[in-house]
């Protein structure tokens, strides 16, 4: 017999369990994980159901606040209000001088009501468009829309060209 050491303690190895039975004829696997499920500590990756449709997404990492993990969801961003009614607002304006065009031909005067109201329009599109993508640019990925609120822009510039085309001719018919 040997002595034993009192300050070093007798080290055994740990029992192992008695494999599983094979389930449907595959074996299981001999790893058990030494934490009980579920796992008590945060998961590195974003627990989703694996859906074709579905893609992976990235995930910040998380922070520490007061020794605990924050984990902040990531949202889509939400679409810009200033760039649609650009979008709108140009639309109108277009629609505005064409009528204006189309009321030239009866009464000089129907041109020039629809001549402002396509100018009115086309103003409001374009400075609704300039205020959207500073508004998109600000937001830093938080708001979105840069196309819609582009589309306004050409839009209002559109209508406003009409809208002069339209109050030139309603004068040069008056």
């Amino acid at each position: 017999m040997t002595a034993q050491d009192p300050y070093q303690p007798h080290m055994q190895p740990p029992p192992q369990a008695p494999p599983a039975p094979p389930v449907h004829g595959y074996a299981q696997p001999q790893y058990q994980h030494p934490y009980p499920q579920p796992y008590p500590y945060p998961h590195p990756y974003p627990m989703q159901p694996m859906h074709p449709v579905w893609q992976p997404m990235a995930v910040p990492a998380p922070a520490m606040v007061d020794g605990f993990h924050l984990v902040l969801p990531r949202l889509k961003p939400i679409p810009s209000g200033p760039a649609i009614g650009a979008l709108v607002a140009g639309i109108a304006g277009i629609f505005g001088s064409i009528i204006g065009l189309i009321g030239v031909i009866f009464s000089p005067w129907a041109g020039l009501t629809f001549f402002m109201s396509a100018a009115l329009f086309g103003i409001g599109s374009l400075s609704l468009g300039v205020y959207g993508k500073r508004q998109i640019r600000a937001a830093q990925g938080g708001v979105s829309g840069k196309g819609v609120a582009t589309t306004g822009l050409i839009l209002g510039i559109v209508a406003c060209g009409l809208a002069l085309l339209v109050g030139l001719i309603s004068l040069a018919t008056a």
